[in-house]
């Protein structure tokens, strides 16, 4: 699992950072999945914003899961990297989910701390690459590799039966739009995904601070770390607030930036 994390990390990371591709990778990716044109950057936006409206209304339920399954992916890959062994993932029904990993016996409380902190920005951060993977021109590439993802946690990762049936569902559903769209509305499914994840990222962690703050001993990413340093776990809640809104709004900016523009012309 360990270099299966580091290539997922840094994939991720590379979009995340903005950065073109070098030539040599875009031709060689090309023989692999080849890019059609993009689509405008006003519709690209405009997907980012109903990804985004969807994310706070009643729709969202049959979606959430797939904020829960980047979010525990975040802290399986990120063990993965550190020298853990990432074991399992659960998704339940109410969205609730749980990622185990076996760590050796020099873990320490700083990279349980990584691990720990690493969930509730995951949406956050997978938004921010896809929108940057739409405007580099390679919306298929990162259709390619997210759906990929999705299928080795199947196999390697997610071990009860609502998350593989969700995920397998999502897996395939993905597989079956991938032929039967171009490019261009592939390009605009990822930045709806964009937006609805960084809403959902957002959603999530806002969450997370109401539960620290109204009861104690439920057990989640703000409260452990909270335990290893010895602070009040709701200062841990806000800086995943600040972190997960820091990204967040990266991504909306760079996503919404042709359509404000377009808005500020005509004022």
């Amino acid at each position: 699992m360990w270099l299966i994390s580091v290539v997922v990390l840094s994939v991720v990371g590379y979009f995340v950072s903005g950065r073109k591709l070098p030539v040599e990778v875009v031709d060689n990716l090309n023989h692999v999945v080849s890019e059609d044109l993009a689509p405008s950057e006003r519709l690209v936006a405009l997907f980012f914003v109903v990804g985004a409206v969807v994310g706070i209304t009643p729709i969202r339920i049959g979606l959430r899961y797939l904020s829960t399954v980047v979010h525990e992916l975040g802290h399986a890959f990120v063990a993965g990297t550190l020298g853990g062994r990432p074991k399992s993932i659960t998704i339940s029904l109410n969205s609730a989910g749980l990622a185990t990993y076996e760590v050796p016996p020099d873990w320490g409380r700083f990279r349980a701390t990584i691990v720990s902190l690493a969930g509730y920005p995951a949406p956050a951060v997978a938004s921010l690459a896809a929108v940057n993977a739409i405007h580099g021109g390679h919306p298929k590439g990162w259709f390619t590799f997210a759906v990929g993802t999705l299928a080795i946690s199947i196999v390697l990762l997610i071990r009860n039966f609502w998350g593989l049936l969700w995920t397998a569902g999502a897996v395939l559903a993905s597989f079956v739009l991938s032929q039967h769209v171009d490019g261009q509305y592939l390009a605009l499914t990822i930045s709806f995904v964009a937006g609805f994840l960084a809403v959902e990222g957002l959603r999530n962690s806002l969450e997370q601070f109401q539960i620290v703050r109204q009861t104690s001993g439920a057990g989640c990413d703000a409260e452990r770390v909270a335990a290893w340093w010895g602070i009040n776990s709701r200062i841990v809640a806000f800086g995943h607030i600040l972190l997960v809104s820091a990204i967040a709004g990266n991504a909306s900016i760079r996503a919404l930036q042709p359509l404000w523009a377009q808005i500020m012309d005509r004022f």
